[in-house]
């Protein structure tokens, strides 16, 4: 049983690749907000977490294999957080709380649930709530769970509204996943918002996809407001920022793991190495993911392909420097750390050219 020291600074484990851009987002906020306490962290953008792009928008049973083969992956990648030896984690996707959940109690590792963290900001909420999110995370019903079990009500989009949530996401040339913003896409959820205000008479509404806060940020709210793009009554709650405060201020603690990482790859395991760096803050870490992002769209526009959702994203994983202990941990498993933004130059196009050498 490992421990808890008082002294020792809190390693907080951050999932993400669902894509990587709500991971950025989430180390955005997380770095915005004061805390009183230093704390480490590991954040993986496990890209391969993600659905195919030809697997989006489909229904799964547990035994087909897109379904084995996220099992197996997320099993993994707790598991790589385990053997890093972090003492709680978050999840930078909220559809994928679902299967994560179904994991999570074989794993002694904390947990901190953005849907719940999300219920619990809003209680004494007396409107009824609208969940927006993939038809995945709505269909599920995890937040309407979690909003009912707080003593509020929620409701969701229509099936026509639901289809341009889902556009605005993953559309292949305007769609948040592209790793861009557009008007198009701002525009269809302002749509969707307007709409479901006006048919359902609530005022509150969830932003259930970690995607959609970087459309819809608070900037950007009040400027659609302004612009009469949205009713200037409504509230806007961002699910992202809940599980960022929650995640600096957890006290938790979590098992060392005891068997070898390499027991734990399953069957269906989809595993692409990442690309690390130690890094000094949080801060660091977005700048150079976003510089992979930049590189990324680059080399895909030259190759005639775009960046058709998350699963085409490069694994990237980030440390603090300060956590000496995972270095070695990670060449021990043939994962080179890189720590000087200005190599990323130089490596970036070989590593790029070799991840998409399985497309």
């Amino acid at each position: 049983m490992k421990i808890k020291d008082n002294f020792k600074q809190p390693r907080i484990g951050i999932i993400g690749g669902m894509g990587n851009e709500a991971m950025v987002d989430l180390m955005v906020k997380m770095t915005s907000l004061p805390v009183d306490r230093d704390y480490q962290f590991v954040a993986f953008g496990n890209a391969r977490l993600a659905y195919k792009p030809q697997e989006v928008m489909q229904q799964w049973l547990s035994t087909d294999i897109p379904e084995l083969r996220k099992f197996d992956t997320a099993v993994y990648t707790l598991r790589l957080m385990q053997y890093l030896d972090v003492d709680h984690i978050g999840l930078a996707c909220n559809s994928a709380h679902e299967l994560f959940r179904r994991i999570l109690p074989n794993i002694p590792v904390a947990f901190v649930d953005m849907i719940n963290q999300t219920a619990i900001s809003l209680q004494g909420c007396q409107d009824t709530v609208l969940v927006m999110g993939v038809n995945s995370l709505v269909e599920s019903g995890l937040y309407q769970t979690a909003l009912t079990a707080k003593g509020m009500t929620a409701t969701q989009p229509s099936v026509v509204n639901q289809a341009k949530i889902m556009e605005a996401i993953y559309n292949p040339s305007f769609g948040i996943k592209t790793a861009k913003i557009t008007k198009q896409a701002e525009l269809l959820l302002c749509e969707v918002i307007t709409d479901e205000i006006a048919t359902q008479g609530c005022t509150s509404v969830v932003l259930g996809c970690t995607e959609l806060p970087l459309a819809l940020t608070a900037t950007s709210c009040q400027r659609f407001k302004i612009e009469g793009m949205l009713p200037a009554n409504v509230e806007v709650i961002d699910a992202s920022m809940a599980l960022a405060q929650a995640l600096v201020s957890y006290q938790g603690t979590s098992e060392p793991l005891t068997q070898s990482l390499a027991s734990y790859q399953g069957q269906y395991l989809d595993w692409s190495t990442p690309l690390a760096f130690k890094v000094s803050s949080l801060a660091q870490s977005v700048l150079i993911q976003q510089r992979i992002f930049e590189y990324t769209v680059d080399y895909l526009t030259a190759h005639n392909q775009c960046l058709a959702g998350s699963y085409f994203h490069l694994p990237t994983l980030f440390f603090s420097e300060s956590a000496t202990d995972i270095e070695q941990k990670l060449l021990a498993l043939d994962i080179n750390v890189y720590s000087d933004i200005n190599l990323l130059d130089n490596i970036i196009m070989d590593k790029l050219a070799y991840y998409y050498s399985d497309f």
